[in-house]
């Protein structure tokens, strides 16, 4: 017999028919999600007051990425933590006069951002139609620039603070999800998110999204 078929009956072919049960077995055995999204995020409101001397609007539209690891439980379902990111930025020019000396105050160029960072514990369930729902808890971190005039008997001061929220601001937050498999390690998708607290509705997000199977 040809030794090339003869080494192939008595090495490759008992090779294979372990390495191949057990290759499916790992595939079986997944059990980590590791996801990263990236994309635009909504607010309807300016983080100003009408009672500001300056006006540090915002655009309604911002970006939000996210970072999250899923365990997966039985019955398609998982259990995770979560970290995201929002931004929203605008260049400002502005300027007030601030007493009676024509002394006044003038922002040139100056970029005013407010982020969130939101941390969070979810649960995800997939279907069978590449259909998949998040339910979670988070609390937030907010910094936000804001801007007042005080004054004494002699002097007129201009405040301009970086003001960092607590991060007891605690919420709900729901995500659908849909996404197409590209190998049987990974799965390319689009996340639509509605954050929502005490104060209401804190963000809405659009996010296309990268999972890796691990």
């Amino acid at each position: 017999m040809n030794p090339p078929i003869l080494i192939m009956k008595k090495f490759i072919i008992p090779f294979l028919c372990i390495a191949l049960p057990s290759f499916a077995q790992e595939k079986k055995e997944q059990k980590l999600d590791l996801s990263f999204s990236y994309g635009i995020s909504h607010i309807n409101y300016s983080n100003y007051s009408e009672t500001s001397p300056l006006k540090l609007e915002l655009p309604k539209f911002g970006s939000f990425l996210e970072f999250n690891a899923d365990y997966k439980l039985p019955k398609n379902r998982f259990i995770g933590v979560g970290f995201a990111k929002q931004q929203h930025s605008k260049n400002i020019d502005d300027g007030i006069v601030i007493n009676s000396n024509n002394s006044g105050i003038v922002l040139d160029n100056y970029n005013n951002t407010h982020t969130k960072n939101f941390y969070d514990i979810h649960f995800r369930t997939a279907f069978k139609n590449n259909i998949q729902f998040t339910l979670g808890v988070f609390f937030f971190i907010e910094n936000l620039n804001t801007n007042t005039i005080t004054f004494d008997d002699t002097n007129t001061y201009f405040v301009l603070n970086n003001e960092k929220n607590r991060a007891d601001n605690l919420g709900l937050f729901g995500s659908l999800e849909y996404y197409f498999k590209l190998n049987s390690y990974a799965e390319l998708g689009l996340k639509s998110k509605l954050y929502y607290s005490l104060n209401g509705v804190e963000t809405i997000a659009v996010l296309p999204t990268l999972r890796v199977k691990l």
